[in-house]
This record gives C-alpha cells, structure tokens and sequence, in this order.
C-alpha cells in the first residue's frame, strides 16, 4: 500500500539542475491559478510577457521505514530474489549491502560497488525561481516551493559529463534506492530484480551511447541528451523483457498465485512514460529470443537488440 505521509528525512543537499518533472509540476501550478498569471500581467503594466527560470534546486527526501517486522522481511524478500536473478543470468553481485533507512542515511564511504538504500516512500522537494519581464524593462520573480512524488519506486542513475577538452565520460550513482511500497504490490516486489538488471546492463548501454555519441555530431551535453534518452528507453525494453520472463518463477516461491491483473496493470502504468515506449516489445522479443541470447546480443552488440525495437 502506497503511504505519502510524513515524517520526510533529508537524503541528500539541494543542487542545482533542470528537472523536467519539477517544471512540469510548476507550469501545471501556474495553469491551475491564474489569478496569480493575471497580477504578473498587471504588475507588467498589462504588456506581453516574457519568462525564464532564474534557478531550480531541489533534493530527495523519504519517508522511512519504522516497522521492523516488515523491514526485516521485505530485506530477506530482496537478498533472496537478487540471488536467484544473478544465479539465472550468471551476473556478478553489484551490492555492497542492502539497507533499510530510518532517520539517517550512513555514509557510503565504500566506491566499489553499490549501497542499496530501502525507503518507505520518495519525494522531491523543490525550490523554482521563475522571472517574467515586459518591453518596458520591468520584472517580477516568483519562487515556489513544494514536493512531488517521482512515481519511481526503484532508482538507478548514472551520468554524462563533458570534459574540458570535450570528450564525453560516465559517472554513476554509488546507491540505488527502493521502495518497499507502491499502489501495485507487483510493482515493489518486482524492484529488486528491475534494477539489479539495470545495473547489471549498464556498461552496456554506455558503450553503445559512447559508440553514438563519437559517430555523431553532437558536441555539447544538450546535443548528447536524445542520445541518452533513446538508449535509456533501449534499456528498459530488455530490462523489462527480462524481468517478465524470469520474475514469475522466482516469485512463485514467496507468493502464491500472484494475479496476473498486477502484472497487466504494471505494463500499462509504466507504458504511459516515453521511456517505455518499447517495453511491450522488449517483452516480446525477450519471449521470442529467450533471456539468454537476449542478454547475450545485448552484451556483444547493443546495437542489434535496438534494431529489433526499431
């Protein structure tokens, strides 16, 4: 059962970076009140408007974990699932340990391999600074604060940085972070598995974004960012294709006669997402090849597994 109540604790610091969901969030704020849009308008002297975002700082918060029955068995529900995933599809283990949060996050001070952190529930809290401004030099700027609920409930990142002499290199998140609830039960208990394949696969995805980004003209992170965008959505074909045809055996062990409509309702709710625009042929590719030679292709030639999706 998802749970959105408090109390939050602070899993990182503010940064600062362009988040499309939390701009979309603030438009559709801005939409909803437009009495707010007509006072800048009047403030603006009634003149045409322009705006841009000034800043956008935001950082994640959780809500933890207090149920130590439940905290114990959902940590053994993991080690047992990310075992038997690895024992099918001969991965190394990438955890270091796997952690329940309370109200304080340890520090990661290991850098070989990856902490999974297990929360009850994610936000983002957000700070947005937007600035309008008219012909006649005059602005006004709003700031608005507040939370969103990403809807992920299993995260994995990784990073495209430019460097001054303008190659391109990867850095990746030393944690992944999960939830243990979701509005589909489905959903958290596939997580485990979900995202110890996206690690898994990772380096490979990354070659193939390397190969593009080499082979192409894209010179700046802005003109890298479909690149990504498209590998990513590649990704979670096979990951998704994976996890439909390995999960139910390996599940089967901790619940019985799961229902399948759960399993429906996940494909349907992540199909909404552009990144899963090819996940339901990522699953029939996967049950068309079988999980080994998928895994297989997309190791030796990412490249190929695209062309089946596209």
């Amino acid at each position: 059962m998802e749970d959105r109540d408090g109390p939050f604790c602070v899993f990182n610091d503010f940064e600062q970076s362009f988040d499309r969901d939390l701009h979309k969030a603030n438009i559709e704020f801005l939409n909803q009140h437009p009495e707010l849009i007509k006072k800048i308008q009047s403030d603006l002297n009634d003149l045409p408007v322009r705006w841009r975002i000034e800043s956008i700082s935001h950082r994640l918060l959780y809500v933890p974990e207090t149920r130590k029955e439940y905290s114990a068995l959902f940590e053994s529900y993991c080690n047992d699932v990310i075992r038997d995933i690895l024992k099918l599809t001969e991965f190394k283990n990438p955890y270091i340990k796997i952690h329940t949060l309370g109200d304080y996050k340890p520090e990661n001070s290991e850098t070989n391999g990856t902490n999974v952190f297990i929360v009850h529930n994610l936000a983002k809290e957000y700070v947005t600074t937007y600035v309008f401004s008219s012909d006649a030099q005059k602005q006004v700027s709003i700031e608005l604060t507040g939370k969103v609920f990403p809807g992920e409930v299993g995260s994995y990142s990784s990073y495209v940085y430019l460097n001054e002499n303008g190659s391109f290199e990867f850095m990746r998140d030393c944690y992944t972070i999960w939830q243990n609830s979701a509005k589909n039960p489905y959903t958290a208990l596939m997580t485990p598995v979900e995202e110890t394949l996206h690690i898994a696969l990772r380096r490979y995805t990354e070659k193939a974004i390397k190969n593009e980004i080499e082979n192409s003209a894209a010179k700046t992170v802005k003109e890298v960012e479909p690149i990504v965008e498209d590998w990513i959505s590649v990704e979670e074909a096979i990951v998704g294709g994976l996890v439909h045809a390995l999960l139910p055996s390996i599940i089967e062990k901790h619940i019985h006669h799961l229902p399948e409509s759960f399993v429906r309702s996940d494909i349907e709710t992540k199909s909404e997402f552009k990144k899963y625009r090819h996940l339901r042929k990522g699953i029939k590719i996967v049950e068309r090849l079988g999980y080994k030679k998928s895994i297989e292709i997309y190791k030796n030639d990412p490249m190929m597994f695209r062309n089946l999706l596209i």
